[in-house]
């Protein structure tokens, strides 16, 4: 899948100027990642342009069991805009030893992936194809994940 767009420089209707590209990143939140897997906010970053285009940064993903072989739903990134596109989320990924990873995103965002690790220390970088992602964007988090208390909550709970 390729990202085709096309932006303009015409001025904006109030206050003229030039139409901007903006980029938040955005770090995957415990919830959002599969239990067996390490955890790392500063590590685990992509990226999101014009607020819906998804793209990798930094994701690393290693076991915490030291299993040798990972299947199925491992992470989840902003669901897709286009719905039931055959084939069109996938994609073969790359261990930092070289081992082959295939992946999948599905309509909710939800990321498979299946293959094996070199080593306990072997970790796979997610380069996933950049991907218009739905407004709002949209996540499913893992059902026996807690999601993060926010800073200003954990503060005033103690």
């Amino acid at each position: 899948m390729s990202i085709v767009g096309y932006q303009s420089n015409v001025p904006k209707a109030q206050g003229g100027g030039l139409i901007a590209n903006t980029q938040r990143e955005l770090s995957v939140p415990p919830n959002h990642l599969n239990s067996d897997l390490f955890h790392s906010p500063a590590r685990n970053i992509y990226a999101v342009i014009n607020e819906n285009i998804v793209i990798g940064k930094d994701i690393r993903l290693r076991t915490r069991s030291g299993a040798k072989e990972i299947a199925g739903w491992q992470l989840s990134l902003p669901a897709p805009l286009v719905k039931n596109q055959q084939g069109e989320y996938t994609g073969t990924l790359l261990s930092r030893e070289g081992k082959p990873f295939f992946y999948a995103i599905d309509d909710d965002g939800r990321v498979f992936m299946s293959g094996k690790f070199n080593s306990p220390e072997d970790e796979v970088i997610l380069n996933v194809n950049p991907y218009v992602a739905e407004l709002p964007l949209k996540f499913r988090s893992f059902p026996d994940r807690q999601a993060p208390i926010p800073a200003k909550r954990a503060a005033s709970a103690r």
